[in-house]
């Protein structure tokens, strides 16, 4: 096993240990709020919750560290199975414009109908998305659904209404992605087959813009991608600080306890 490879194993090992002894530790300190705010009769108090967690605080900082770790610096290195429309990329390229035959006009019917239908399912796909997106838009941006009265109430109807959307969306992309698979190995046998049977001097020449090779030519550079990455960690650091400084991770402790206590009744 080369040196690589062992020092990912054992990352790898030591990062699942550790979270789930990070999980039991949150389990047990949720376990301790309850018990400790049983005894004085106020359970996930402020105070409490607070003091609490604090103890974990430099835990779940390692953790996070360490999971931020493992997504810059992959642990395992898995060659990607080849997909369909990787293939259809490679073959779209040689696919003759004309041919003679039953069999080249069937397989280029059959190519032009499995291109249809990959384009439909993803348009419906698209459709239901856009759909449950425009909904729920409606929903949230009616204030009269939060008025704060009654919040379990109110997050039993935000449910209601959102989740049901969420679900219809997330099955029509799985039900687009395994129909766009499907078609795309009928397009991959279809292109074949005509170029078996096509007019080999009659291959289409595909040229591309000189400014979208440059682009392409660009993002292809590892470079790119480290600038990209640690942007979106320095971006990520600033609104952290700010929302420290602003109050907004006193808020979000304070929500979460009313949560706790008003909404799911923890404990």
């Amino acid at each position: 096993m080369e040196k690589s490879a062992k020092i990912r194993l054992i990352y790898s090992i030591f990062l699942g240990v550790f979270t789930v002894a990070v999980g039991l530790a949150i389990i047990c300190v949720a376990a301790d709020i309850y018990y400790s705010g049983k005894d004085t009769g106020v359970i996930y108090s402020r105070a409490i919750v607070g003091e609490r967690l604090t103890a974990l605080a430099i835990p779940l900082i390692f953790l996070i560290a360490a999971i931020i770790l493992g997504a810059v610096f992959p642990l395992y290195k898995v060659k990607a199975a080849r997909q369909p429309e990787d293939a259809l990329k490679k073959l779209q390229a040689r696919i003759p414009q004309s041919g003679e035959g039953d069999e080249f006009t069937a397989a280029q019917t059959a190519y032009k109908k499995a291109a249809i239908v990959r384009l439909v399912a993803w348009l419906v796909a698209l459709a239901v998305a856009l759909a449950g997106a425009i909904a729920t838009l409606c929903y949230l941006v009616d204030t009269a659904q939060f008025s704060g009265k009654d919040i379990t109430s109110e997050i039993f109807n935000l449910v209601k209404n959102i989740l049901p959307w969420l679900c219809v969306a997330f099955a029509a992309t799985i039900a687009a992605t395994v129909t766009s698979g499907i078609f795309a190995n009928k397009q991959v046998a279809a292109a074949k087959t005509m170029i078996k049977n096509g007019d080999k001097a009659a291959v289409a020449q595909k040229t591309e813009p000189k400014f979208i090779a440059v682009i392409k030519s660009v993002i292809a550079k590892p470079a790119f991608v480290w600038a990209v990455r640690g942007c979106i960690f320095v971006l990520a650091v600033v609104f952290i600080v700010l929302g420290i400084i602003n109050g907004g991770a006193n808020d979000v402790l304070t929500k979460a306890v009313n949560i706790c206590t008003e909404c799911i009744g923890l404990g």
